[in-house]
């Protein structure tokens, strides 16, 4: 059975902890305010590229189509800055923290679930994040992958730039990551951040264009820019769900890890409350042993 001070040790330590969970709570809510802000900044940003995107792919559908068809056919008539391999290239987007809760771990297992559906000769991994790189090399697959390392809390524009050099060489790029839902429910996901599907959807949505553009110095090279732009905006955007995800998620766990805090707290001062009665109860037979003796003489 634990002492006074053994126990009086036991509720400074887990007062310290609650602290620090609260603080940890804290600091992500702010956070996850602050990077929703920006989230939602970053949608407005795409609506306004998809207008402009739409509108060309809709002037210009037929010499879009030839340019997608060579490339789909991995022709080398295809000029050289529109030319992609043939593969797919898989994004695992995790952290370098810890303390993030749950949503790491379930990006992750869709990561794996998913890569086992791939002939793994038609794919590239790369993974961001030390606590992937970790997951990864602990799990029984032999595909080899390049390891990023890129801030939890920033992306600075020389990072973009180097992924970008290496997602323009894939014809198909996706990235799992988390996203937020609320506070307690955080979702893994898979985005094609390659721009097909999210801007298919968009020229759905739009009328036919009868402009025509004069392209300065070249349609391909616009073309080129929209789809680094595109990949640009998209990558961003994933890396800030993922970030507002992995916030939430941590506030969520420190909110558990408070409540198991409290729990043990009260088990620890029960303990206390028993220790005091045994004390006090042995006080007062040592009192009547005493008082007893006396008599006695």
């Amino acid at each position: 059975m634990a002492d006074k001070k053994e126990i009086q040790e036991e509720l400074q330590a887990l007062d310290n902890i609650k602290s620090l969970a609260e603080n940890y709570e804290e600091i992500a809510a702010q956070r996850m305010q602050r990077i929703r802000g920006y989230v939602i900044q970053a949608r407005n940003y795409l609506s306004e590229l998809s207008e402009v995107y739409v509108d060309l792919k809709t002037s210009y559908e037929k010499e879009v189509q030839e340019l997608l068809d060579k490339r789909e056919k991995d022709d080398k008539s295809l000029p050289k800055i529109l030319q992609k391999n043939s593969k797919t290239l898989l994004v695992y987007m995790s952290s370098n923290g810890r303390l993030y809760g749950a949503v790491t771990r379930k990006t992750y297992t869709k990561f794996i679930e998913e890569l086992k559906k791939f002939d793994k000769d038609k794919i590239d991994l790369l993974i961001i994040g030390s606590a992937g790189k970790e997951m990864y090399e602990s799990s029984s697959f032999d595909i080899p992958y390049e390891y990023v390392y890129i801030h939890d809390e920033k992306v600075n524009a020389e990072d973009i730039k180097k992924l970008m050099q290496k997602f323009l060489l894939y014809t198909k790029v996706i990235v799992y990551h988390g996203t937020f839902i609320n506070v307690v429910r955080q979702n893994a996901i898979s985005s094609s951040i390659t721009g097909d599907e999210f801007f298919e959807k968009k020229s759905e949505e739009e009328i036919s264009q009868e402009e025509r553009f004069i392209f300065e110095p070249s349609f391909e090279k616009i073309l080129r820019f929209f789809e680094t732009q595109i990949m640009s905006a998209l990558f961003k955007q994933t890396f800030s769900e993922n970030r507002l995800a992995r916030q939430a998620s941590r506030v969520n766990a420190m909110e558990q890890a408070l409540i198991h805090i409290e729990d043990e707290r009260e088990i620890v001062h029960q303990e206390k409350i028993r220790l005091k009665h045994l004390t006090d109860n042995k006080k007062q037979l040592d009192r009547l042993s005493g008082y007893l003796l006396w008599e006695t003489d």
